[in-house]
């Protein structure tokens, strides 16, 4: 692999499959949609204004207006990069005990210690409580937000700290294999590629304006995070449609996807068991990310009231994407769902 003295030349990419448009509401069903933003209002690596908002929206199976069942919003500031803790936070409505959290590193452990701040949240799989889980995913996926306008990161001034980046994710997921695209490329040249992802389409419906909740426009430097989960009774199961998008806005305005899945399952509505499931990657940076698309056939048999913590304890490895298991793990809200259609 070669390298200019600024630039690198970046390997082939994964797929750039994005989708376009939103399927429209079916009768019966019920649609969770969620954004989490997070804004960098310096432009570079300093702190991280978080936006997060979400919605379920019942659709009924005879016809009718949809009703709102549930919104919640979360806003809070990530002291980037020093420790990333969380700074400040604030919900509406308002959640007993998410002041808790104040002070906690939004990286590893910060899960379970939402469910210890707002154990009533996170058993009820409140919108809420997705939204506070989503973080630190989110605020991993914004440290992309500071070097994707080089298009690298460049250590070749300190081997030992590109030494220690890999090893650090030394076989983390299918991306980061130890002989995969990126670690091989920081490891020949010190230089940490950026892939550039492909422009975003639009999500939005025009037939259907209340298909998504309400959120603002992104600013340059901003990802976002947002899901879309449908559910729906059908042939005497639920059917579960969902997918997942990380993006971000680059210096020229563009909305860029760093980071999409689709996914569809058949649940057995006596014990909520997973009957079947498919993940299909759409956006994913490196030729070697793809495969972990077939990981999210061991949840096949599993209910999806044990999912967060299982996928967590067994889906690691480079047969997996932690992108994924994002998604995957989200199906545990299922549960909380499922009792708004009947």
């Amino acid at each position: 692999m070669t390298t200019s003295a600024s630039r690198p030349v970046h390997p082939q990419h994964g797929t750039h499959d994005p989708t376009s448009g939103t399927p429209a509401r079916r009768p019966g069903s019920v649609r969770r949609t969620t954004t989490v933003d997070l804004l960098r209002p310096d432009g570079t690596g300093g702190e991280v204004l978080v936006d997060a908002r979400g919605r379920d929206l019942v659709t009924p199976a005879g016809g009718g207006e949809a009703r709102t069942a549930g919104v919640s919003r979360v806003r809070g500031r990530v002291d980037y990069p020093r420790n990333a803790a969380l700074a400040e936070i604030d919900t509406d409505p308002a959640l007993a005990g998410v002041q808790r959290l104040i002070g906690t590193p939004v990286a590893s452990g910060f899960r379970a210690k939402v469910v210890e701040a707002v154990p009533v949240a996170a058993g009820a799989r409140a919108i809420v409580h997705l939204l506070l889980d989503d973080l630190p995913g989110a605020v991993l996926v914004s440290g992309y937000a500071v070097h994707a306008h080089d298009g690298h990161v460049d250590m070749r001034h300190d081997r030992t700290q590109a030494e220690a980046f890999a090893a650090g994710r030394l076989d983390l997921c299918s991306g980061f294999r130890r002989d995969g695209t990126m670690l091989v490329q920081l490891s020949e040249t010190g230089i940490f590629p950026m892939p550039t992802g492909p422009v975003a389409p639009d999500l939005e419906s025009p037939a259907d304006p209340a298909g998504w909740h309400e959120y603002e426009t992104l600013p340059v430097g901003a990802i976002r995070r947002r899901r879309r989960m449908d559910v729906t009774r059908e042939d005497g199961f639920f059917r579960v449609d969902a997918m997942f998008r990380d993006s971000y806005v680059d210096s020229g305005g563009l909305e860029l996807v760093i980071h999409e899945y689709t996914l569809d399952a058949v649940i057995d509505p006596a014990e909520l068991r997973i009957e079947t499931i498919e993940a299909v990657p759409r956006v994913l940076p490196w030729v070697e990310c793809p495969v972990a698309a077939a990981s999210a056939g061991a949840l096949a048999g599993r209910t999806v009231g044990d999912l967060r913590p299982w996928v967590r304890a067994q889906l690691a490895g480079t047969s997996t994407c932690t992108h994924l298991n994002d998604l995957l793990r989200s199906l545990n809200d299922v549960d909380g769902l499922v009792p708004l259609l009947r």
